[in-house]
């Protein structure tokens, strides 16, 4: 059993951010036009994570290039997200510890309600975006416990450590355009046509 409520819990002590947890409550229960969502306090402790590597690495940190560089990490193009891996990797950033610490809004949700206690008004959600993470997070969880299993058993191989990635798509039936939902959502279409 942890010693830790959450992973946010075991994330600020290991990586001596104890400080920010007054920062994410504050967003969190700030007036509704400045109020951050359990999604977006997760995206910046993240970012906040990896500014932290980036300033231990002598990697600069001006203007919202850490932002980038997670926004990049966490590409739907694996070729994008790989390449930042490498670059990040090349500058002594341990990218592996940095990926497992990275927290979900599910986890950011539990830190505020089971281990901080805190509740706010209810307000809309924007459940849509948090069901397909969660369905995407469940997916990968279950195909990294499968693709384990399988190499254990001797049934998968490679020259290096197995990394697996899940890509939920959309189609048009229209026009058959298959896109990542990640880029569906931030052009707001699936296929061009339905743009015109």
């Amino acid at each position: 059993m942890s010693e830790y409520g959450c992973k946010v819990c075991r994330v600020l002590d290991e990586r001596d951010m104890e400080q920010y947890e007054d920062r994410l409550v504050d967003q969190w229960q700030a007036d509704k036009p400045q109020r951050k969502g359990y999604r977006q306090l997760a995206e910046w402790l993240n970012t906040m994570m990896l500014r932290r590597e980036m300033d231990r690495a002598g990697l600069s940190t001006l203007g919202n290039e850490p932002e980038s560089k997670y926004e990049r990490l966490r590409d739907d193009d694996e070729t994008v997200a790989a390449e930042v891996r490498t670059d990040l990797r090349n500058e002594g950033i341990d990218v592996e510890a940095l990926l497992v610490d990275f927290v979900s809004y599910g986890v950011v949700r539990t830190h505020f309600k089971e281990c901080l206690n805190l509740e706010r008004d209810v307000e809309p959600t924007d459940w849509e975006r948090d069901a397909i993470e969660y369905t995407r997070e469940h997916a990968t969880e279950k195909f990294e416990d499968a693709v384990r299993s399988l190499v254990s058993k001797g049934k998968l191989s490679a020259c290096g450590d197995i990394d697996v990635h899940v890509t939920l798509e959309v189609e048009c039936e229209g026009c058959h355009s298959r896109v990542p939902i990640g880029r569906a959502l931030r052009r707001g279409y699936v296929s061009q046509q339905a743009e015109e």
